[in-house]
């Protein structure tokens, strides 16, 4: 989690100066113009889709790997990367991040990548104060106070390990969305959400932010049969005459064999 602070700050609070990520390094560049590439091989990228979907926005790399973005970014938002061959990437832009040029880095995927879900998802309760964490930036409306998802996964070898990678969550309300300045709603704050395997919780996520790694632990995985994946929101625990769910958005979601 510290790592993953850090990475946060960097994205939220920048220099001016073009910015390299790759997974969860952040680095600066030296380019002056925004671009896809293979984190392996640092070929440009042409033709990887590049979504904004709380504005229903959508561009394309040139053969370069070069892209621009037509539209305005106010708050944080989230972007997504989408290219056959690769694995799915979002990240969340703010607007200091939109004023400087964005060097992307992205990973090949592998045979044993299971590509859970692509989609912006949002649940919750559609009740939510415009001081909430993203509040602004909700693309659709809530599927309910949970997510859950199907699939299946192959017998892992011995020293393999299985990882649930969340591309971008945005809205989370807790205590430490707050103090780090994320959220701005003065009078309650959320619980946070909840990760579940095969019925077994397995994580909380207690900010917002991009490619949140959470490990699966080898005994709850059903090897050549439905695994379950299910995320519940937080609830607002200042609420005591009802309950009052939390209204977040996420969107590619990635299990990931190391």
């Amino acid at each position: 989690m510290k790592k993953f602070i850090i990475l946060i700050l960097l994205i939220f609070g920048m220099p001016a100066f073009s910015k390299t990520i790759t997974g969860e390094i952040t680095k600066a560049g030296a380019k002056n113009a925004n671009q896809i590439f293979d984190s392996e091989t640092n070929v440009p990228i042409e033709g990887v889709i590049i979504k904004i979907p709380s504005q229903n926005y959508m561009t394309k790399t040139k053969q370069d790997g070069t892209f621009k973005l037509e539209t305005k970014i106010n708050s944080p938002t989230i972007m997504s990367l989408e290219k056959s061959g690769y694995k799915p990437y979002s990240m969340t832009l703010s607007k200091e991040l939109n004023s400087t040029p964005i060097q992307v880095g992205i990973e090949k995927t592998t045979p044993k990548d299971i590509v859970v879900d692509t989609d912006m998802i949002h649940i919750g309760d559609n009740s939510f104060s415009p001081r909430s964490a993203n509040a602004y930036d909700f693309s659709i409306k809530s599927s309910g106070p949970f997510y859950s998802k199907d699939f299946n996964i192959n017998p892992l070898k011995a020293n393999e390990e299985l990882f649930l990678i969340i591309g971008s969550i945005i809205g989370i309300d807790t205590m430490a969305a707050q103090r780090i300045g994320q959220s701005n709603v003065l009078t309650a704050y959320s619980s946070p959400p909840e990760i579940f395997f095969n019925g077994n919780k397995i994580s909380e996520i207690k900010i917002n932010g991009d490619n949140q790694k959470i490990q699966i632990p080898k005994n709850l995985i059903k090897n050549n049969l439905l695994n379950n994946i299910t995320i519940k929101t937080g609830r607002n625990l200042y609420k005591t005459t009802s309950i009052d769910f939390d209204d977040i958005e996420f969107m590619n979601l990635l299990l990931e064999i190391k």
